[in-house]
């Protein structure tokens, strides 16, 4: 942002300041759109348009799940507006502003018009509000717009193109029934556990998915973080097995709708969803709550609640976790990094790598460090996520159980 910064050099400065201008720009644009399509759709459906068309018009069509995804899409734009004007108010920055601009003009010493609106944009820009909005949303709005250009345009047809070709290696094709549409569901959710099991525990593949997890506040806008190439690496292990388990390329697209808009609608944040839960429905589904154990970088939390819809997957491969009220969850990544740094938001996870694998001797434990888990070197396996997890749960044990292992303690126990 455009505050007072140390001696730096001149590139370096001249970035951050075109980081600072680009993102000014697209949330001025992006929260123009969001806002004006928010009203107009609201005001509209007063007049039986708007989202109540969106509402009920798969209804009366009997295609049922767009109606639950039409609400969805509205609560997360909801949700986002709300985290937003929940910001304004708890940090508002025009509170007492005629005595901010009497001190302001008595700082303004009778210099050049240049030097006065540079110390007027560093006044503004170190308010809390200005401060806090960029630690938030900066990053990842510049992410969403570096995705829509360099993945979004392409990925869909890397989707077709490949959905063609492998589902002449189906093992079998599955109907279209109520009880087709639950098996072609699961084996997306199975598919989607897989690589995003694989990007928590393959380096290589977590320098592709660490953009998603660098944020360190949970908000509407995290959804929009990924990494441009994340989209292909996904898509070659998720379209293949899909095809081959039977499941139609004409199911998959229904999937991903509903998979985008509940995967987008679980990452609300406390300021526009206090507890993230759904009550009874927290037993059958992800939640806002689950997903955001999911970002937490606490060990107890760890690679944890890879699903997106349901946890059947997470909670047969025992990595389901809940939320614990003993343990207050801390978003971000372990590595220490600048979240207003778009560099080292986006690409810190590669740079990382790619110093590692310089400064590790031997090809072999070269290669070994990209298919390894994060955390890990040659001389120690301490930092992985898996040891640090195990190591805090020692006299804890408590904390880490599901309903699955208390299952498997019973089992053993009544044989």
């Amino acid at each position: 942002m455009f505050v007072h910064m140390p001696a730096m050099p001149t590139i370096k400065y001249i970035w951050r300041k075109t980081e600072d201008l680009l993102f000014i720009g697209f949330a001025c644009t992006i929260l123009y759109v969001t806002i004006n399509s928010f009203v107009n759709g609201s005001v509209k459906s007063f007049f039986g348009m708007g989202y109540l068309k969106d509402l009920t018009d798969p209804v009366q069509k009997k295609i049922y799940y767009q109606s639950v995804m039409a609400i969805l899409s509205i609560l997360t734009t909801f949700f986002l507006l709300v985290e937003m004007i929940r910001l304004f108010i708890t940090l508002n920055p025009f509170r007492n502003i005629n005595e901010k601009i009497q001190r302001l003009k008595a700082t303004i010493p009778e210099a050049g018009v240049g030097q006065k609106i540079r110390i007027i944009f560093g006044t503004i820009s170190n308010t809390a509000f200005i401060r806090e909005f960029f630690r938030r949303y900066k990053s990842n709005f510049l992410a969403k717009v570096f995705n829509e250009y360099l993945s979004k345009l392409i990925i869909i047809f890397v989707y077709i193109e490949m959905m063609q070709y492998f589902q002449r290696f189906a093992l079998f094709t599955v109907e279209r029934t109520w009880i087709g549409w639950l098996y072609a569901y699961l084996m997306w959710e199975l598919t989607y556990w897989i690589w995003h099991y694989a990007a928590h525990r393959v380096r290589l593949f977590w320098c592709l998915h660490s953009p998603h997890h660098a944020p360190a506040e949970m908000n509407m806008t995290v959804a929009w973080v990924h990494f441009f190439a994340e989209g292909y690496y996904t898509a070659a292990i998720q379209v293949p097995l899909l095809m081959i388990f039977g499941v139609q390329p004409e199911m998959v697209a229904i999937i991903l709708v509903i998979d985008g808009t509940w995967g987008t609608f679980i990452h609300a944040g406390e300021d526009a969803f206090k507890n993230g839960k759904l009550w009874i429905l927290e037993k059958f589904l992800i939640t806002p709550s689950h997903h955001r154990v999911h970002h937490a970088k606490n060990p107890l939390y760890m690679d944890t609640n890879f699903c997106v819809l349901l946890p059947f997957w997470d909670w047969v491969f025992g990595t389901l976790q809940n939320e614990k009220d003993e343990v207050k969850i801390e978003y971000g990544i372990t590595r220490e990094m600048e979240v207003t740094n778009f560099i080292d938001f986006y690409f810190g996870e590669c740079i990382s790598l790619y110093r590692d694998v310089v400064s590790t001797p031997g090809m072999r434990n070269k290669i070994r460090l990209l298919f390894k888990p994060p955390g890990w070197s040659p001389e120690s396996r301490e930092k992985m996520a898996i040891a640090v997890r195990q190591q805090f749960l020692e006299g804890r044990e408590h904390l880490g159980k599901t309903s699955r292992d208390l299952l498997l303690e019973k089992l053993k126990t009544s044989r």
